[in-house]
């Protein structure tokens, strides 16, 4: 590394900024809400202000940061610099790259805020020293991310990862996709779809019976308390999420998968290890299920930032 860097993690809530130095140590760090209300132009404000903050902090000069690595919870064109569409955000076609760099004056790298946490866990997290690594982050929805032969894998069209929009049931009358039924979104819906089914479940007297105000830590409470119901859901989101991933390798034939996300951190290891079980039923072959690991994030809630850091010090 030739100085300090910058990583970013913007959210649709939440924008974080820290500072990483020459030797790969978090000096300092910065929180803002991002308020993405006001537009993008002011977002953009905002995360100046933040690494500016940042830089303060860890008592370095802006001038020195060799470069800014900002990771995006939507898609992106991580060599434009565009975020293409961003929900989180209600964002389209945003230069962000280009605006950054005028607000700061350094060089800045875009990237999809899973393709960050994988690059993260990668080069810092339980995925070091994987000789190939798939990243699944399962939170309100689910993305992915992938490294091969020691580079974040894009595709030619820049869109390789996408885990949780591939198809995962086609048997009923609406096709649904992998966090349509993994996420805590998807978990949610089936408790909506079998709530009829468990009268007196504490995962519904939590919420007094709405099911829509599900939150992860009710269906984690609830899983590690033994309510049926949630016991059900999270059965079924591991063992579409087991099998989606036994897919994967089955097609990739790596050696590590990281599973994180707000759902993964809560759920703990007893939901991982339905997930693991479900893996090794279906993978081929099927001593995949021996050489291939599912381990759990190390890094949790940093390594979007820290990916975005060590992508930062990449193109510095």
């Amino acid at each position: 590394m030739s100085g300090p860097v910058i990583g970013i993690d913007l959210g649709g809530t939440n924008t974080l900024a820290c500072i990483m130095d020459a030797k790969g140590n978090l000096v300092a760090r910065t929180h803002r809400n991002t308020d993405a209300r006001r537009g993008p132009e002011a977002v953009m404000d905002t995360i100046a202000e933040a690494s500016r903050a940042a830089c303060e902090e860890a008592d370095v000069d802006l001038e020195t940061i060799a470069a800014i690595g900002v990771a995006v919870c939507g898609a992106v064109d991580h060599e434009a610099g565009i975020v293409l569409k961003t929900g989180a955000l209600d964002w389209t076609d945003i230069p962000l790259s280009k605006g950054l760099h005028q607000r700061l004056g350094r060089p800045v790298v875009l990237e999809n805020d899973v393709n960050a946490a994988a690059w993260g866990e990668y080069r810092h997290g339980a995925g070091k020293g994987a000789r190939g690594m798939l990243a699944a982050w399962v939170g309100t929805g689910i993305g992915g991310g992938i490294v091969l032969d020691g580079h974040l894998f894009h595709g030619p069209c820049g869109t390789a990862g996408e885990l949780g929009q591939t198809m995962a049931d086609t048997t009923g009358t609406e096709p649904r996709i992998l966090e349509a039924i993994a996420s805590r979104t998807g978990m949610r819906n089936l408790a909506a779809e079998r709530a009829g089914e468990h009268a007196g479940s504490s995962l519904l007297e939590a919420v007094h019976g709405d099911v829509d105000s599900i939150g992860t830590h009710h269906i984690a409470e609830a899983f590690k308390s033994g309510d049926p119901l949630a016991i059900e859901i999270a059965s079924i989101a591991a063992s579409v999420l087991g099998s989606a991933l036994a897919n994967c390798i089955t097609l990739l034939s790596i050696d590590t998968i990281v599973v994180g996300g707000g759902m993964t951190e809560e759920l703990g290891e007893p939901w991982l290890d339905l997930v693991r079980a479900r893996f090794r039923e279906d993978v081929f072959p099927p001593q995949a299920g021996e050489w291939c690991s599912i381990v759990r994030t190390a890094l949790e809630a940093d390594a979007g930032l820290v990916g975005a850091a060590m992508l930062a010090t990449d193109k510095a």
